[in-house]
């Protein structure tokens, strides 16, 4: 999602205490810009995100062929390069509703602890809510419902500022965004997010690093 566009919106996210019930989607983005050059661009990529009690998991899709396998192949086990977008991004609420967020590499069998002056490098906002469930449930309550056609179990609602306007489908039973669209007054950006429900994978991914190295997200600097 633009993130000019949703700067406002996703800045007054405040945490939620409690633990939601198991959800498995894959969220699909595309955002459009047109440069003062008179190019458009589009950028597509999509993600799942996987929530079970406590631990969020969001894994980037990679398409067949678009990882280069012999770069790490060659490059080595020491090589100091990790592609941090393509790298899967695991937090863990903790019961002092502290976070632990960690970034797993699976090419090099890697974990590295993020602290939180370092989220922003990995774009990540700092919240449970969402990293569990992409937006707070309280934001949508200071939102306006509007009357957009919207499936069983969804609403419409609409929020943002006179520069950009956000629309969220949002799930009224499970908590989450259906659809997110967004774009500014100017015409020149848009975006929008589409997720979609996934079946729950038999076995969650944060329970098969045995035999990961732990580093530092400093170790990667040096």
């Amino acid at each position: 999602m633009n993130k000019l566009i949703l700067a406002a919106l996703l800045a007054s996210l405040v945490p939620s205490a409690a633990w939601a019930s198991d959800l498995a989607i894959k969220v699909e983005h595309e955002i459009t810009t047109l440069s003062a050059d008179g190019v458009t661009r589009v950028t597509r990529f999509g993600e799942r995100l996987i929530r079970r009690d406590n631990h969020s998991w969001v894994a980037r899709i990679i398409p067949a062929g678009a990882h280069e396998e012999a770069d790490h192949h060659t490059a080595g086990k020491g090589h100091k390069h990790m592609d941090i977008a393509a790298a899967s991004r695991w937090v863990e609420l903790g019961n002092d509703g502290k976070l632990r967020v960690r970034i797993v590499n699976a090419h090099e069998k890697v974990t590295v602890d993020i602290t939180p002056v370092d989220y922003n490098n990995i774009g990540f906002d700092g919240k449970w809510t969402t990293a569990s469930q992409l937006l707070d449930p309280e934001q949508i309550k200071r939102m306006k419902a509007i009357t957009r056609s919207a499936p069983a179990g969804a609403r419409w609602y609409e929020g943002g500022t006179r520069d950009a306007k956000v629309q969220v489908l949002w799930d009224e039973k499970d908590n989450y965004p259906r659809r997110i669209d967004s774009a500014n007054a100017a015409g020149t950006s848009r975006s929008s997010m589409l997720v979609t429900r996934e079946k729950m994978p038999a076995v969650m991914p944060w329970t098969q690093l045995k035999g990961y190295e732990q580093k530092e997200y400093s170790d990667l600097l040096d």
